[in-house]
């Protein structure tokens, strides 16, 4: 039985376009290389064709609509933050997914946030936080205004230390306070 996965972004953003974000509706993605490379460079149990129909994004009205979905399903211990100060936004599911077509949306989501980030240091990584392992399911960077899945990313050692130090760091913090919130136990 597999484990879910954790999702963990890390994004530069005014609150500005933060908000209008937010406010916009979810945009859907192109199966263009870029998937399809991210694609083949997963190993996973009945593989198939990656096809347009499986590139989609969430039905939500708007993106805060997703975002609150998440947020309100208290199980799977999932957090968004926004620090106005340093224009973050912190957004995590720590128990996410473990299946790779129950991930497409939530990546269509993110690359869809492209045009609106404040610089390239944005990051977004999909991995083995909660349970151990060393596997990365998706790892997404962000370069002129555009939103890339890197393939050659496969393994925590394929991230640049300081994030993946970053991620762990807060995912824990999280975790924590999860831990010692009691509304959040059923």
């Amino acid at each position: 039985m597999s484990e879910p996965n954790s999702l963990f972004a890390k994004i530069h953003i005014s609150k500005e376009n933060y908000d209008a974000f937010l406010k916009s509706n979810p945009q859907s993605s192109t199966l263009d290389k870029n998937w399809l490379d991210w694609w083949e460079s997963k190993e996973m149990y009945g593989k198939m064709e990656l096809t347009q129909t499986y590139i989609y994004c969430y039905e939500d009205p708007t993106n805060e609509a997703i975002v609150n979905g998440w947020l309100n399903a208290k199980q799977s211990f999932t957090f968004s933050d926004y620090d106005a100060i340093n224009e973050i936004w912190h957004f995590g599911i720590i128990l996410f997914s473990e299946n790779y077509l129950e991930m497409i949306p939530m990546l269509v989501f993110f690359k869809s946030l492209a045009p609106y980030i404040k610089n390239d240091d944005s990051f977004v990584v999909v991995y083995n936080f909660f349970w151990g392992g060393n596997e990365v399911n998706a790892y997404l960077t962000y370069k002129e205004k555009e939103g890339w899945l890197d393939k050659t990313v496969q393994t925590k050692l394929d991230i640049d230390a300081k994030q993946l130090e970053y991620a762990n760091e807060y995912l824990a913090k999280k975790l924590e306070g999860f831990s010692n919130d009691e509304s959040m136990i059923d």
